[in-house]
């Protein structure tokens, strides 16, 4: 989902201008703001469930249907309030042709929970991954025809009515509206919906400032720079998260095996967060360059902080699943809410201060990174992860970012040439000297069993299959 993303964002980002980006993006700012009410975890209270009923199921469908069309009114009456600050009277109509998105929303059919609750991971891809290549289809061919920011609302309208369409032919069960279940749904999903109110709220504050201060244009590189530089890491990590709530619900009742896979998850975040994060931000000049072309050439110092945000902002993506699955969703509800004071504190002075927008992206690395500490103590405090544990699961990874970068800076000091040439050999020798490091330190630790083994475990596997159908060469007699 996230590489047909990528794909969209650098067909898009040719066809159409940074304001078109931007229009949208401005509305979205506030769309989604309404639409993570309806995240209040209804869903993820029934994966956690033992045995649950088809009450639990149709008072969960229930509540998102009413806070769907909650939502709906909501933006519909809030559009023409976002003129007055925003001063894009565009997006007032965007705004309120979205507002159909989040009634559809609430619509989708709760029995697809049951995909992640029996680990149906075949049908979850199938669900997700066909309503996104709807979307990324129509929203490319309109984008050639309009030429303008009206392919993207179409785009994102079709993708709502193309998921809950297929929710309901993937999924036999056929909800009701019911109440029975509601009180006991929403003990626990109350705080997954303030979490995901928090988080949704920190990592959108850069935008409303930037927004409200530098314009359309410059809210549109400003937003195409985030999610190409955090395109890379979020289309490995996220697939991993989701995976991990119904397989850590599984051995809940298990403290030891429960936090030795919280554990393996850290090793594999810190690998791919460290690996995407340095390496984007290595190669953001030529990558930028090649892959949104020449009117995008003011996001690339964007794209460079805003890709090492991204995956230090990933790197312990399974705290809050770890904290859910042990029954403390209250206290991931508090980290982010912690967070999101401390960001709108920091974002606003510094935008007040300098009114650059760099600087924004900079502040932002920042403050993620003095988190992750403070994140640390805490999961060790009241989950009883040993905080050593946190460190020998990052140290490698960490370490190898620190070659890699200092290969490729050494690379670029010596090379005639710049353009594909120049990031080709970039990525090749990025990757090697990463995971050539990682693996040399990883053996020379003892060789613990976590992330770099079930690497080498994976990779075994893998030329295993390959020799069984005939593409390796069989070893002679």
């Amino acid at each position: 989902m996230r590489l047909i993303g990528v794909v969209s964002t650098v067909i898009l980002a040719r066809l159409l201008t940074p304001r078109d980006f931007g229009i949208v993006a401005l509305a979205m700012i506030f769309v989604g703001l309404f639409e993570m009410l309806n995240l209040t975890g209804q869903g993820m209270a029934i994966v956690r469930h033992e045995a649950p009923t088809r009450e639990h199921y149709d008072s969960a469908w229930t509540i998102s249907v009413l806070i769907g069309t909650g939502i709906a009114v909501a933006i519909l009456f809030a559009a023409p309030l976002t003129r007055m600050y925003f001063h894009e009277p565009r997006t007032v109509v965007v705004m309120q042709c979205l507002a159909l998105r989040a009634f559809l929303g609430g619509l989708e059919n709760i029995g697809t929970v049951d995909f992640s609750r029996d680990l149906r991971f075949d049908r979850y891809f199938i669900y997700n991954v066909c309503t996104k290549l709807f979307q990324f289809c129509l929203t490319v061919v309109l984008a050639f025809v309009l030429r303008n920011y009206w392919a993207l609302v179409a785009g994102i309208l079709a993708g709502q009515i193309s998921r809950t369409g297929l929710s309901y032919v993937m999924s036999p069960f056929r909800p009701r509206l019911s109440f029975a279940r509601t009180k006991e749904i929403w003990s626990f999903s109350i705080w997954t919906f303030l979490r995901s109110v928090a988080t949704y709220l920190q990592t959108q504050v850069d935008n409303i400032v930037i927004g409200g201060i530098a314009g359309t244009a410059m809210m549109g590189r400003y937003t195409v720079a985030k999610d190409v530089a955090a395109s890379p890491t979020q289309e490995i990590i996220n697939p991993m998260v989701s995976a991990l709530f119904p397989v850590m619900s599984k051995v809940r009742g298990d403290p030891v095996q429960l936090h030795r896979l919280y554990l393996r998850m850290l090793g594999w975040s810190a690998i791919v967060c460290v690996s995407t994060g340095v390496g984007v931000m290595m190669v953001a000049d030529d990558l930028v360059r090649l892959v949104l072309g020449a009117k995008w050439i003011d996001a690339t110092p964007l794209v460079g902080w805003l890709a090492l945000n991204a995956g230090m902002a990933a790197l312990l993506s399974g705290t809050g699943t770890l904290l859910d699955v042990q029954g403390m969703p209250y206290i991931g509800a508090r980290i982010q809410f912690s967070r999101f004071v401390v960001f709108t504190a920091v974002i606003l002075a510094v935008a007040y201060l300098t009114r650059d927008v760099v600087t924004i992206a900079i502040a932002r690395l920042v403050v993620t990174t003095l988190f992750v500490p403070s994140i640390i103590y805490a999961v060790h405090k009241l989950t009883g992860v040993p905080a050593r544990d946190y460190l020998s699961a990052m140290w490698r990874p960490f370490a190898a970012g620190g070659t890699m970068a200092l290969a490729i800076w050494a690379l670029n000091q010596v090379l005639p040439f710049s353009g594909a040439p120049r990031l080709a050999l970039d990525v090749a020798v990025g990757a090697a000297s990463y995971v050539a490091t990682v693996l040399v330190l990883w053996d020379l630790s003892g060789r613990p069993l976590s992330a770099e083994h079930d690497i080498l475990t994976l990779a075994g596997r893998l030329l295993a299959k390959i020799g069984r159908i005939g593409l390796l060469p069989k070893p002679a007699d």
